[in-house]
This record gives C-alpha cells, structure tokens and sequence, in this order.
C-alpha cells in the first residue's frame, strides 16, 4: 500500500547522482544533498539517496552533456515510496505548484532550476550532476557537469 503516492501515480521519469540545493536565504543554511530526480504524472520528487552508477550508465543518464529522459532500472513506485518514507528531507512538489523551470547558468554550469509556490510563498531549487565530490567533512560536490537540461524542461512544462 502506498502511503506517500497515489496509487493512480507512475514515474515518468528518474534521473540518479542529482545534487539538489535550495535557493535563497534558507538554502544557504542547509548543505546540498545527493539523491534520485523523479517524475510522476503528479509530482516532482527529490529523494535523498546514494546510488551507484556504472560508467555505462553513467552514459544513458547523463552522457553527451544532455541530462536524458530516462528511468532508472529496477526502481519502481513501491521503492520510491519506501525511499520517501525512510527519508524525512525528502521533497516533494506537486506539478500544480510549480511556477516556472528553466535552465540556469551559474559559474560556467547549467542546473535545472525549479520555481514552486508552497503555502504562498515561492521557493526555488537548483539540481545538477556533480562531477567530482568531496567526503570528508561531509559529502559535498566540488565540481558540476555541464549538461543540457531542456529535455526535462519539456517534459515537466507538459505535465504542469
């Protein structure tokens, strides 16, 4: 039984090794985060969850500078739920809340930047794919893909 997603709900889309950050004054107190982009026919989720990735998945998800529409191999909408449920900070964006996306330039490096309108006020989240990442202290990305984003731009504005 699904506790988080309808049950009407499928994923459309999943892309893996995603950093997500929250724009803004509170961003800059919160520490990125490295998860599973999703999309549902209802929901945008950002789940926070390390993944392996083989370099030659690395290629289906992400290869030729081009953030692809795909899904992830043996990740259905029961798991997504549990990894929902097991993850507190995870967020979720219903798409009739989403103002705007669009593909954002910051420091050389496209990111998929997502406008929302939650209890009234508009927040704002960046997502990209890290190239290189540091463990100690905490695990953080040094360096950024940069990757064409417009093929999920295409596929969130048709479902918003």
């Amino acid at each position: 039984m699904r506790i988080n997603i309808e049950t009407d709900e499928h994923i459309v889309a999943s892309l893996p090794k995603v950093w997500g950050n929250e724009v803004g004054f509170i961003g800059f107190f919160k520490k990125s985060k490295e998860g599973i982009l999703v999309l549902t026919n209802k929901k945008l989720v950002f789940v926070p969850k390390w993944v392996p990735v083989t370099p030659k998945e690395r290629e289906k998800f992400f290869g030729g500078d081009e953030a692809k529409v795909t899904v992830i191999d043996r990740y259905s909408e029961s798991e997504l739920d549990e990894d929902i449920e097991e993850q507190p900070k995870s967020l979720l964006l219903p798409l009739e809340s989403i103002v705007s996306v669009e593909n954002v330039q910051l420091r050389k490096v496209n990111f998929l930047r997502v406008k929302c309108m939650i209890d009234g006020k508009t927040k704002t989240y960046d997502f990209g794919i890290a190239k290189s990442v540091t463990n100690y202290p905490i695990r953080q990305p040094l360096m950024f893909y940069n990757l064409d984003w417009s093929a999920w731009i295409r596929l969130i504005k048709s479902y918003v």
